[in-house]
């Protein structure tokens, strides 16, 4: 960096950034040598300067980013929500594997849960007054053995710690808080429940009970699709509406066909009742639930344990909905903010939903399924013979 400078005593020489300065402590200016010297380590350092940005430049960079970061942040949402679709479909598997793993131990799927206790209606359809009233109360069974399908295969779905919380308590009329442990076992958070999609795992209100994602299929609804509809759909794929308040709160006049069953009276679902094929026969499904409802929507306001013969833990045949399309309950300050009780299945996913059938497979089915074919997947025994084109 030296080559063609004349040293001069007269003068202090600086660098800075590699420009050499130079100033003179004499009066009269530079000597001639060191102007010359300047002057030519001024140009040279001119040419040889690294090449910078300029703003235009800068502003190309950053729009071509912008333009980049665009095309690939969908593609990365996709991959994300295939991966939160495969852990549901997952989800589904494990818990119809264990509703088929309760079958061999127990020559029958998991029962539905129920309004009142169980053993207070016979096989003979006898009342016994020694248990719980047989009409029940809304939404409460009163021994864990009216409790949901999803409680009873905890024992094969690794949850065994879980399913021990709940006891053989005598029946409770009117209500004992925590019997049979149905509180301890509605706090315990299953992560298998959850859709990955719509939520993480997480409790409710102010005794932070679970929810659940997947409910159990119930076959064929006689009534209207949510609670807000004011019409039946025509056949065949609707029926007339009966009283809810009947001694079975709708568990069987209601209800019809369906892997999961109402265990009133006995009720069972043994394999050879599917006679439509368990390859052709939906166990448990993805539920609809509105967008902004979570843990207090009418079919998410129960725990996932307790909850009766209620749409917080069964669907029926009606056509599959995406989140977004379901009808919001009334507004809080409403007398009762829970009267939209959507009936149908559905899931947060953008393009369709998993249903686990009663042969342990899981299949994905876009809403806009033929309505016919769904209802058909949801009755176990209409002689609807489904072919493999169809699916």
């Amino acid at each position: 960096m030296s080559t063609g400078v004349v040293a001069c005593p007269m003068d202090i020489t600086w660098t800075i950034q590699g420009v050499w300065l130079m100033e003179s402590r004499s009066s009269r200016g530079m000597c001639g040598g060191c102007a010359m010297s300047f002057e030519k380590r001024r140009g040279t350092d001119r040419g040889n300067r690294a090449p910078g940005f300029t703003l235009v430049e800068l502003l190309v960079v950053i729009a071509i980013i912008g333009i980049l970061v665009g095309l690939l942040l969908p593609a990365v949402q996709a991959a994300r929500e295939a991966a939160r679709r495969m852990q549901c479909s997952n989800n589904l598997k494990q818990m119809s594997l264990a509703a088929l793993n309760f079958e061999s131990a127990y020559k029958k799927l998991p029962e539905g849960p129920m309004d009142g206790d169980p053993d207070a209606i016979t096989s003979s359809g006898d009342a016994n007054t020694a248990g719980h009233p047989e009409n029940g109360t809304c939404c409460r069974a009163a021994t864990r053995k009216g409790w949901s399908a999803q409680y009873k295969i905890l024992p094969f779905l690794e949850g065994n710690n879980i399913y021990e919380l709940g006891r053989d308590d005598p029946p409770y009329w009117p209500n004992v808080a925590n019997n049979g442990g149905e509180d301890d076992v509605a706090q315990s958070l299953v992560a298998t429940y959850y859709c990955p999609s719509r939520r993480s795992p997480k409790g409710y209100g102010s005794a932070r009970f679970g929810r659940v994602d997947y409910a159990g299929c119930a076959g064929f609804y006689s009534g209207r699709p949510d609670s807000t509809i004011d019409y039946i759909p025509e056949a065949p794929l609707g029926a007339p509406a009966v009283s809810t308040r009947s001694k079975t709160n709708g568990g069987l006049e209601y209800s019809k066909g369906g892997a999961i069953v109402w265990p009133g009276e006995g009720g069972k679902r043994t394999l050879s009742d599917i006679l439509d094929g368990t390859s052709n026969t939906i166990v448990f499904a993805e539920k609809s639930l509105h967008t902004s409802q979570h843990g207090r929507d009418g079919g998410d306001n129960e725990r996932w344990n307790n909850a009766g013969w209620d749409e917080c833990v069964l669907r029926w045949h009606f056509p599959p909905k995406h989140d977004k399309d379901t009808v919001a309950p009334l507004p809080p300050e409403a007398y009762d903010a829970y009267t939209n009780w959507n009936r149908y299945f559905g899931a947060a996913h953008s393009a369709g939903l998993n249903a686990a059938f009663c042969d342990g497979s899981v299949r994905f089915f876009s809403y806009s399924v033929d309505a016919t074919l769904w209802k058909n997947l949801c009755v176990c025994d209409d002689g609807e013979v489904i072919g493999g084109e169809a699916l």
